[in-house]
């Protein structure tokens, strides 16, 4: 009787022992963000939304490995009316999606109910801590994102409110905010207080345009923030803020609804034709290249093509990226001549290749082209040729590296 008893009281400290494991944030069950609105207002507590997709993987890990834990239950059970909806497909969802300015997934709101104001914003996923810390700061008026943008708006600018506003921007996927915030601080300062560790660290993390005023007396003094965080450190940050202006200038093409930015393509060329900089002459000729695809010139686009590869100006895999971008804008030429000759191109580049995920992109670009001019078959073959390339990639590396996909 006694080891009954006995099995019966281990078996129910299991079973309350397991649900204290397992406490969630209770999430309101009903999809009417009026009603929630409503029942916030009664309990006065701030909204927690979760704003996330059915195809979002860091979302699922949200749900599954961070709301259940019970430190992270009983926070937010405490502090929050509680709503999560699926961007895509809630009805209500997709009015907040607009209403809330969601970009990315997974992005998490905490709303007024009073004003219905987005106070505090967080997008991306952590652990426990990260989302507690950041519950935690929607609560404070005065540190949320929305006081901390009123604070910045009254004037304030120490260099602790700057430092903890532009991490709150950043975590908030505020992006032209967290440059503007950025530059101005920076570009406030004398040419001896910005050469400082301190300020090489906003300028690394924050600052992208290479032709804002911080980034362009990096590239002036390289020297002396080399011998604050290294040559190379210097260096992969000026070319990657070169690259990514050129990317989104390249990248435009004439089914897009908006203008081509000319005044800022202008301005980056005229910058990169004056600097002294190892990344500049891939930068210009990717530049040069574009305008032969603006304008509809693809027998120029080739030869332009065949002149900057004679130069082997291109350094790591730039090269394969410049000669793919600028050959698959052969599917807007209507001379179906031109195109058959790119074809012939990357075939010729496919059999110099030395790695088969080159072959296998190769390929993919090969089958666009076809596509482009009704060879349907031909493109078919390509494709072929394409995933037999990828698997001999897979299995030569022991399954150690997978090919990018495209995501176009």
């Amino acid at each position: 009787m006694k080891r009954i008893v006995l099995l019966i009281a281990l078996s129910v400290m299991v079973i309350f022992g397991t649900e204290a494991q397992n406490r969630t944030i209770n999430f309101e069950q009903i999809k009417e963000w009026k009603k929630i609105v409503k029942k916030a207002k009664k309990e006065k507590k701030l909204i927690f939304v979760d704003c996330y997709t059915s195809w979002c993987g860091p979302c699922k890990m949200l749900a599954t490995k961070v709301f259940t834990q019970d430190i992270v239950a009983d926070f937010f059970n405490d502090n929050f009316v509680n709503a999560k909806f699926d961007m895509e497909k809630d009805a209500d969802g997709i009015l907040l999606k607009k209403q809330f300015q969601v970009q990315a997934f997974p992005t998490l709101v905490f709303v007024d109910p009073e004003t219905l104001e987005v106070v505090h914003r967080m997008v991306g996923a952590g652990k426990a801590d990260w989302l507690i810390a950041g519950g935690k700061q929607a609560k404070d008026s005065e540190n949320n994102l929305a006081g901390m943008m009123k604070r910045y708006a009254a004037g304030e600018r120490s260099a602790e409110f700057l430092a903890n506003y532009l991490l709150t921007l950043a975590s908030a996927y505020m992006q032209k905010e967290v440059g503007d915030v950025a530059a101005e601080y920076l570009n406030s300062l004398s040419v001896e207080k910005l050469a400082t560790k301190e300020n090489w660290d906003l300028i690394a993390k924050y600052v992208h345009d290479p032709l804002s005023a911080p980034m362009k007396f990096v590239m002036a003094e390289r020297e002396k923030f080399s011998a604050i965080a290294g040559k190379d450190v210097v260096d992969y940050k000026l070319e990657q803020c070169i690259n990514r202006a050129v990317g989104i200038l390249i990248a435009w093409h004439s089914e897009m609804e908006t203008a081509f930015d000319e005044k800022r393509n202008e301005e980056l060329l005229a910058y990169l034709q004056n600097i002294d900089f190892v990344g500049a002459p891939a930068a210009l000729a990717n530049l040069y290249t574009a305008a032969y695809i603006r304008r509809g010139d693809f027998r120029g686009l080739l030869d332009k093509m065949k002149e900057v590869l004679s130069y082997n100006m291109f350094r790591g895999g730039a090269a394969k990226f410049y000669f793919q971008h600028n050959i698959e804008a052969l599917v807007r030429c209507e001379d179906k001549s031109l195109v058959e000759e790119g074809i012939l191109w990357i075939d010729k580049e496919c059999a110099v290749a030395d790695d088969y995920f080159t072959k296998a992109d190769l390929m993919n670009s090969k089958a666009r082209l076809q596509i482009s001019i009704g060879d349907t078959l031909g493109a078919e073959k390509s494709k072929m040729e394409e995933e037999k390339y990828a698997k001999e990639g897979q299995e030569k590396s022991g399954g150690r590296i997978m090919r990018a996909m495209r995501m176009n």
